[in-house]
């Protein structure tokens, strides 16, 4: 069964195909990489979790994105990028790609102040809501990230205000970057990165031939 649609917080950018020169597509896949590597175990990508097993069994790392964090996030950017008729930002990895990001990749200040803001989810939803963001229903998640969106608005408009300060500013920029420079994300959009398996004579997808749907390439 397929969840709710996504809510509106991603402009655009989902609308339609990913219209990236290959170049920057190139670096910003080289870069999701370069910031996996530098968490080490703790920022596999095929992790569930910030904190689960890594692929292939080994131990994992701890990690500054703990199991409470880890939960909070993941529930946070499923809300922004739910699963629809596409995969949503749990099964693209952006909770693990955000604890690389935790662990290895940002600076102190602004993985602090990131952590901090994060921090406080469940706490304003235990008391808004009686349970942890993560146990919310749909409804209030959605209701709570709204909120947490219109804060963002309100200090984009102000001009003494500096809206990156607020830690959803990041929650989002996170969610949104680890989600399409992950295969999932890439796929969902029709941009093929990569041939897993030699596909010859395959036909091309109506993304790729700009053919209407029900007609392919050849």
């Amino acid at each position: 069964m397929k969840r709710r649609t996504a809510i509106g917080v991603l402009g655009g950018v989902a609308g339609g195909p990913l219209l990236l020169p290959l170049d920057e597509v190139g670096r910003m896949l080289v870069w999701r990489e370069q910031v996996l590597a530098s968490a080490g175990p703790a920022g596999d990508d095929g992790a569930a979790s910030a904190n689960g097993p890594a692929e292939g069994g080994g131990a994992r790392t701890p990690s500054l994105l703990t199991p409470a964090r880890a939960r909070a996030m993941e529930a946070l950017a499923e809300t922004i990028i739910p699963e629809t008729d596409t995969p949503g930002a749990s099964e693209a990895g952006v909770t693990g790609f955000v604890a690389a990001l935790v662990d290895g990749w940002l600076d102190d200040n602004d993985r602090d102040r990131f952590l901090a803001g994060l921090d406080t989810v469940d706490p304003a939803c235990r008391e808004r809501f009686g349970s942890p963001f993560a146990e919310c229903t749909p409804g209030e998640q959605e209701a709570f990230v709204r909120g947490l969106d219109d804060e963002l608005t309100a200090l984009r408009e102000d001009p003494a205000a500096d809206e990156t300060a607020h830690f959803f500013h990041n929650v989002k920029r996170f969610t949104i970057t680890g989600y399409f420079t992950s295969d999932v994300g890439l796929d969902a959009l029709g941009y093929r990165t990569t041939f897993r398996t030699f596909e010859g004579c395959a036909p091309l997808t109506p993304q790729e031939t700009g053919l209407p749907r029900g007609e392919s390439g050849r």
